[in-house]
């Protein structure tokens, strides 16, 4: 668990796990409503694909947004999505193409791919907490990763 004290404290998380990741991997990100997701993957994108995070939009209303960059990235949101079978019915091959980051991932858990990086905020003592976990071989790795970089005090 680690502590993110305020927005910024967030922002750096995703600037740092932008330096971890490869073609293909998935990012599930689980919390509540405000509780920083969006402005995690917002500056992980703004890394990976060169561009001001001002112009990362949320997805909430269109689903998913696609971004072109040394790593191309998907940037979903399954808010609105009726469960796994919504996310199906996008027919994104996620876990064989571009990054994808997946807000609200609980709702569509059981659609992802086996391996991935989960990435939980909730919100305490006014900021947020961050638990960090893996599932699969790749999910561990990324996990073990940025936990490596987080306990060295770069979160």
């Amino acid at each position: 668990m680690h502590h993110l004290a305020d927005t910024e404290a967030t922002q750096r998380v995703g600037r740092l796990l932008a330096t971890l990741l490869q073609e293909g991997d998935v990012i599930a990100l689980l919390g509540d409503l405000g509780a920083g997701k969006t402005s995690l993957v917002k500056a992980a994108i703004a890394s990976l694909c060169d561009v001001d995070e001002d112009d990362v939009v949320s997805p909430t209303f269109v689903l998913v947004r696609e971004y072109e960059g040394e790593l191309p990235v998907l940037h979903m949101d399954a808010y609105r999505l009726s469960g796994p079978s919504g996310l199906e019915s996008l027919d994104l091959a996620l876990g064989s193409g571009p990054v994808a980051f997946v807000e609200w991932a609980e709702r569509v858990d059981e659609a992802l791919p086996d391996e991935r990086l989960v990435l939980e905020l909730e919100h305490q003592d006014g900021g947020r907490r961050l638990s960090v976990s893996g599932c699969g071989e790749r999910g561990e790795v990324l996990a073990a990763e940025l936990e490596k970089l987080l306990s060295q005090g770069k979160s």
